[in-house]
């Protein structure tokens, strides 16, 4: 009797231990996307000084980082399970185009993930671009993050398995929120209206 009902607890066990490692395999990637999806979308808010106010801005800032610093422990997780469960070894996830089986897909998801840790380090240590004229060069940086953002949506969409209705819908949404706001701080007489607000 002591011996069926470990056993039945064991199996109960071990099928929800199976469940949360086909959860972290599959899901720590999606929340990768989604968390540093929101951290752009938060980005490109933190930069607009049309709508908010400098209050405004530094709570958007602090989002954008807390969302970017979640990311990246999502896809820290994210790697490390791939590794660990077998889909992939650690050098094809090191160098891009090592993957045996998808060279171009991972290959991007490595890329990516090499260019959002660029981007968070040149995120923590913008001061040091605070001197005259460097803060272009801490711009155009800090932009790779729309690169590696839409690397990682192809990586995200095509490599592994299947994808499930509510990680298309993540991804829509997410695809959709940062291009509005990409549209809107780029359009046109938007930095001209910018540069008046600042000024004032």
């Amino acid at each position: 009797m002591i011996v069926s009902a470990l056993a039945i607890v064991f199996a109960i066990s071990n099928q929800s231990l199976d469940r949360l490692w086909a959860f972290i395999e599959f899901g720590s990637g999606v929340f990768a996307l989604l968390l540093l999806s929101f951290s752009v979308l938060w980005g490109v808010a933190a930069a607009d000084r049309l709508l908010l106010d400098p209050n405004h801005r530094l709570i958007a800032q602090a989002v954008h980082r807390g969302s970017a610093v979640g990311g990246l422990g999502f896809l820290g997780l994210h790697i490390w399970s791939k590794i660990t469960l077998g889909s992939t070894t650690w050098q094809a996830a090191a160098v891009p185009g090592l993957d045996g089986a998808q060279p171009i897909l991972i290959g991007l998801g490595t890329v990516a993930g090499y260019l959002f840790v660029a981007v968070t380090v040149t995120g923590a240590v913008r001061g040091a671009f605070a001197r005259k004229g460097q803060s272009r060069l801490w711009r155009a940086l800090h932009m790779t993050a729309y690169l590696a953002w839409g690397a990682s949506l192809i990586h995200g969409l095509r490599a592994g398995r299947a994808v499930v209705d509510w990680v298309d819908w993540g991804y829509a949404v997410a695809l959709t929120g940062v291009t509005v706001a990409l549209m809107m701080r780029l359009a046109p007489g938007r930095n001209a209206a910018d540069k008046r607000k600042k000024e004032q």
